[in-house]
């Protein structure tokens, strides 16, 4: 997939952590995953409003990506808090990253479907 639609679409849309200034070097694993797919951009679907995601989606992801993703084991909030290392309330929870979110949304509304995941990671 092209990266400038990835860094607009799923950065800028869906990562709070996302910063347009830092280096597009770095990319989460669900970025990563996204630039391996060969789907059709316009065949897509998700909405930047859409950042909440089922508990089974959320776990698929992340058992599916978090683990190898060049972030867990340091600079991400959202795998320590699942590996139980998270230092914040239970009244605050980390967000994942913004591929995670735009997976997550694209396969809850049909858009891309696990098997598609499984092929590239």
């Amino acid at each position: 997939m092209d990266k400038a639609w990835l860094i607009r679409n799923v950065c800028a849309g869906f990562c709070c952590f996302y910063k347009p200034e830092k280096d597009e070097e770095l990319a989460c694993k669900g970025f990563l995953v996204l630039e391996d797919l060969t789907l059709r951009q316009d065949a897509i679907a998700a909405n930047d409003r859409e950042k909440l995601l089922r508990d089974d989606t959320m776990n698929d992801l992340y058992g599916m990506l978090c683990k190898t993703c060049p972030f867990f084991v340091d600079g991400c909030d959202f795998a320590a808090e699942r590996r139980g290392e998270g230092t914040k309330s239970a009244r605050q929870v980390s967000m994942p990253c913004g591929g995670i979110l735009f997976l997550g949304v694209c396969l809850e509304r049909g858009s891309i479907d696990i098997k598609a995941l499984n092929g590239v990671i």
